[in-house]
């Protein structure tokens, strides 16, 4: 008896082993799923000298203590990113073309990470709009850089970043989708003649 136990503990053992040794195929590296809101947009309400229309699951947040009350942070809220605005006032040529060259740095400084950088002009003469976009292509904290101006006296900047360290394939998807958001809020741009208090 003790031995037809030990024959079928042995023959289970085996059977386990050869079951066991299949080819194992590891699975494809996936990311979260995300469940994308519908594109709904509605125009900023603020004090300065423009306004532009953000996303429903957005929320701009004056960033405190700035020399001009007309800094803001974009939040997409359910995304942990975030679009910088900053708005700066300027009096001639000279300081024009100091807070564009500001802008080009600013984006250029990411060029040791970035694949490719790719620039395209805004120019909309109908609505005084003037500016660049700057698309970093690549593993850069920030992706995404435009500045916007009338050429009379005011400039707009925008740098967008996500909040934590990230894979840049890992968000693509979403990347891709607020993309959309920050060519809405450049389209939608407009100045307007009140002054920041």
């Amino acid at each position: 008896m003790n031995q037809m136990k030990m024959n079928n503990l042995l023959a289970i053992l085996i059977l386990l082993l050869v079951a066991g040794c299949r080819d194992y195929t590891p699975k494809p590296y996936a990311y979260p799923r995300v469940d994308f809101p519908e594109k709904e947009y509605s125009r900023t309400q603020t004090n300065c000298p423009f306004s532009f229309e953000a996303p429903a699951y957005s929320s701009l947040v004056p960033v405190p203590d700035n020399e001009y009350n007309c800094w803001y942070d974009l939040k997409y809220l359910p995304f942990n990113a975030t679009l910088h605005l900053s708005y700066r006032p300027f009096e001639n040529q000279r300081a024009l073309d100091s807070l564009t060259e500001d802008a080009y740095k600013m984006a250029f400084d990411h060029i040791s990470r970035a694949e490719e950088i790719i620039e395209r002009e805004v120019y909309d003469t109908v609505k005084g709009m003037y500016g660049m976009i700057y698309d970093l292509e690549g593993k850069t904290a920030t992706p995404f850089n435009f500045y916007l101006t009338d050429r009379k006296g005011h400039f707009f900047r925008g740098s967008f970043y996500f909040n934590v360290q990230t894979n840049r394939d890992s968000v693509a998807p979403i990347y891709d989708f607020l993309r959309e958001d920050i060519m809405n809020t450049i389209k939608t741009f407009e100045w307007h003649s009140n002054e920041p208090e």
